[in-house]
């Protein structure tokens, strides 16, 4: 073993992992070593907590060196955590802005947790950069990153009043807010099972192939909506809906890009179209408040 190389590094040398592959039990050996160093890039390894999972209200160490309680009395608590330098975990601080203000008024717990591992310096940044209105808590020693089996960024946590477990939502793609919105809704009792059911699986369309269509126009459109090309979204937003007119998100965006167009009333139609489909629509409801302010 080198002397001048990290701990597991070695593995990725070329002559120790030749020696290793030459017989059945050394390329297992290899195998094992090598996921042990890979999983050592990840704050814990353990298999996520499930849902009912009692969750301690553990203190906790704030960005700025004080304590905090991680849950408090509130309803539901969302935990965020994310990963600075991460561009998915920034992309989700940034749109979690939206899904925060919709509960301002409600007992809703907002807090964004970083591994102990971190740099201070990068969270700050990060924090900055998405304009974060939650506060920020350090797990040292990744205990409770180990305690839910949070391995991936970003995950989102989702704590009832119970203080049990009530969602673990590891990154989406496409509607992380309104997923995320959804599962807040459920556990303050505002919508049923069947309406989160809607939100997490929506009807697709018939025929499979332009279902999928639909689906890469929609991640396109909102690509270059959230990219201000607002015209080229708008084209995009529109063959999606000609694959299928029942995708209650693209009507969503529709309405969003109007907007941003400055064209509410064709927008307000857009948010109502997608309001008669998914009548939870977080996104179609605020659009059509905005519109009318």
């Amino acid at each position: 073993m080198r002397e001048d190389l990290p701990p597991g590094e070695e593995l990725l040398q070329p002559g120790f992992a030749v020696s290793l592959a030459s017989g059945a039990v050394g390329r297992l050996a290899f195998l094992v070593a090598l996921f042990g160093w890979i999983s050592s890039f990840h704050p814990a390894t353990a298999a996520r907590a499930q849902v009912g999972t009692p969750v301690a209200d553990v203190e906790l160490a704030t960005l700025e060196g004080g304590k905090s309680q991680l849950l408090g009395d509130a309803a539901a608590s969302v935990l965020v955590f994310f990963r600075p330098n991460q561009e998915r975990s920034l992309s989700t601080l940034k749109d979690l802005a939206d899904c925060q203000k919709a509960f301002a008024a409600k007992p809703v717990r907002w807090v964004a947790i970083v591994s102990g591992a971190a740099s201070r310096d990068s969270v700050r940044a990060a924090v900055r950069e998405a304009r974060l209105a939650m506060p920020v808590l350090v797990d040292e020693g990744d205990a409770l990153y180990g305690s839910l089996g949070v391995a991936l960024h970003p995950v989102i946590v989702i704590v009832g009043a119970d203080r049990r477990l009530a969602a673990f939502e590891p990154f989406r793609a496409i509607n992380y807010c309104a997923v995320v919105t959804a599962r807040i809704r459920h556990v303050l009792r505002e919508i049923s099972d069947e309406e989160l059911q809607r939100v997490l699986a929506p009807p697709r369309a018939v025929n499979g192939g332009d279902a999928q269509i639909a689906g890469r126009n929609l991640r396109l459109a909102e690509a270059l909506f959230k990219a201000k090309n607002y015209d080229k979204a708008l084209e995009r937003v529109r063959r999606s809906l000609d694959k299928d007119p029942a995708l209650a998100p693209a009507h969503a965006l529709m309405g969003e890009i109007l907007a941003a167009q400055g064209n509410c009333a064709e927008a307000v139609r857009a948010f109502r179209k997608a309001l008669e489909i998914d009548p939870t629509s977080v996104p179609a409801k605020d659009g059509i408040e905005r519109c009318k302010q």
